[in-house]
């Protein structure tokens, strides 16, 4: 991609920079705008400003922003100064804010390394610019399906940018039928990060998103499952078949509130791993970050170290302190991701109180049908789950579904005003475990900072 002239760089990076300025003093984020801005002035911006970057480009349905933050919080363990587009401004224009943002008034960036948070759509447009050095895709799940039609709309997108950029390192997961598809017929080289057997099964099986063996159209069979549609895929017709990963976890010892203790297997060495962060799906986000370090070529060991220490994204099991009362909260947006999110919840010996907010804005997705598809019997049926509420523009929609799940009047509380809910959740007794969709989690989140002290999300 051709670079822009000295001026036109200094003009659309003064542009970038004062137009971000303003709206954060302002106190609403600068995310895309200045992006916008400074591409206006010149198309090819981002050319110049990640020149010479080492960049890796994280696309997917769910996991993103934590891959990112686990991906730059090993580089910076390894030793390497590196952004992350922490605001999770992910279309190309927030993309840009952040990378012009964190260059000189000449363009030239600040930074010897890079990690990008990217919407799958969005991936075909970005790499032209950055060439990047890996792309990690973490999973593909049906999710805004008024936006992207079915997931295999979503797979094509990113297959679109894949194909955009043959130099770039895939980082796939290996138990993922639908990611992993995307090594079949391009010539990048592959990095693949999974669980093995061992582990055995540790969720629901729903192989709706599984789709079709991509060579031959044939029905997958699976040795085994982790939850959903990932596990130990093949084909019986032609024998395509999940590929054995480079960075593998050979068991989960322990998965605690505080975080899990894996076996994880890298360069024939086995080795017992902390990772700080909960949940069966962040031990698939710190495998995937572990590969992606491997396919930036640098040593692997800081950076399994560092997952001992890495800390939550924003709303994305962030925990808040309430009057000495704990509330962690969970970004859900489909059912995959709403699934895990119930095993993980539910799956403690203790007493907690739940709050489940739906919107239906463009950054959801207007389409709600997808919560018909989600499990919410086993929140609802939980003995441990004391109070739940209910917010969001949609919460009526959400408290009927509740309510055909098991939660009856005496259970749930619809609130829409947040700063009223702020006030029940002041009282409550119980762990709190905040479950929102994006737009959603972006308000509830506002008002919980009056309280709790959290940095802003873009910070």
């Amino acid at each position: 991609m051709k670079k822009p002239n000295v001026i036109m760089t200094i003009a659309s990076v003064a542009a970038c920079k004062f137009t971000r300025f303003v709206l954060r003093k302002t106190g609403r984020g600068g995310t895309a705008v200045p992006g916008i801005v400074a591409m206006k002035i010149s198309k090819n911006i981002l050319a110049a400003v990640s020149d010479g970057m080492k960049i890796v480009v994280v696309t997917g349905t769910n996991g993103k922003t934590t891959s990112c933050n686990m991906i730059e919080h090993a580089l910076t363990a390894s030793g390497c100064n590196c952004l992350l587009n922490k605001s999770g401004a992910n279309l190309l224009h927030g993309i840009a804010a952040d990378l012009i943002s964190n260059a000189t008034w000449l363009g030239k960036p600040k930074y010897d390394y890079a990690v990008l948070e990217c919407d799958e759509a969005a991936l075909k447009q970005l790499v032209p610019f950055v060439n990047p050095k890996a792309i990690v895709v973490t999973n593909l799940f049906s999710d805004q399906v008024d936006r992207y039609g079915g997931v295999q709309n979503t797979l094509k997108e990113i297959r679109t940018g894949v194909e955009r950029s043959p130099k770039s390192t895939l980082v796939l997961n290996a138990e993922e039928p639908l990611s992993a598809s995307l090594a079949l017929n391009v010539p990048n080289k592959v990095v693949w990060y999974g669980l093995d057997a061992s582990v055995g099964v540790q969720g629901n099986i729903d192989l709706s998103d599984a789709g079709k063996c991509p060579k031959c159209g044939g029905d997958y069979e699976y040795d085994y499952h982790v939850y959903a549609h990932l596990g130990g895929f093949r084909c019986s017709k032609c024998g395509h078949t999940r590929q054995t990963p480079d960075v593998s976890v050979t068991s989960i010892d322990k998965i605690a509130a505080d975080g899990s203790t894996i076996q994880l297997k890298t360069e024939g060495k086995t080795q017992t791993v902390h990772v700080a962060l909960p949940a069966v799906y962040n031990v698939y986000n710190a495998a995937g970050a572990v590969a992606a370090v491997k396919a930036m070529g640098l040593p692997l060991q800081k950076a399994i170290d560092s997952l001992a220490s890495v800390r939550s994204s924003f709303g994305r099991l962030e925990t808040f302190d309430l009057n000495g009362n704990r509330l962690q909260m969970i970004l859900v947006k489909n059912p995959a991701g709403c699934n895990q999110a119930f095993s993980y919840v539910t799956g403690f010996d203790e007493d907690f109180s739940a709050i489940l907010c739906l919107n239906d804005r463009t950054g959801d997705g207007h389409d709600i049908s997808w919560i018909n598809d989600t499990d919410y019997e086993k929140l609802c049926t939980c003995p441990h789950l004391k109070k739940l509420y209910v917010a969001g523009d949609r919460a009526a929609d959400l408290s009927e579904r509740l309510r055909k799940a098991g939660a009856g009047d005496d259970l749930q509380t619809v609130v829409t005003d947040y700063n009223k809910l702020l006030e029940y959740l002041k009282q409550e007794k119980y762990p709190i475990f905040a479950m929102p969709n994006y737009t959603s989690m972006m308000e509830l989140r506002a008002v919980l900072n009056q309280v709790s002290g959290n940095k802003d999300f873009w910070e």
